[in-house]
């Protein structure tokens, strides 16, 4: 028992020297959330191009009864993604980050 106090002393001790503070975390969280909700983004946009070839087809909305759950929803909050047309550009954007994927 002992020898856990010890060691987990020492790494409370070596944790502020190795420069991880409890805002880098935060930041480094952050960023990884908005890449997997990127990514996630990419690959929706991915799906509707497919489908949009198969069908011979423009979507002006995302065709939720097409497309597989996982895709449709931010993997960082559990949001829908929203499709944004505007002329011939489309662009599928996230409330939680706020970045959009153009296509």
């Amino acid at each position: 028992m002992r020898t856990k106090i010890i060691i987990l002393s020492i790494v409370v001790l070596l944790a502020p020297a190795c420069g991880t503070s409890v805002s880098s975390l935060d930041e480094i969280q952050d960023r990884l959330n908005r890449n997997k909700c990127r990514m996630n983004r990419e690959d929706l946009v991915f799906a509707i191009q497919g489908l949009e070839y198969e069908m011979d087809t423009v979507f002006t909305s995302i065709p939720q009864n097409l497309l597989d759950d996982s895709l449709l929803i931010c993997p960082a909050d559990s949001s829908l993604y929203v499709m944004i047309t505007d002329g011939d550009n489309r662009r599928i954007q996230c409330s939680f980050c706020g970045d959009d994927s153009s296509f």
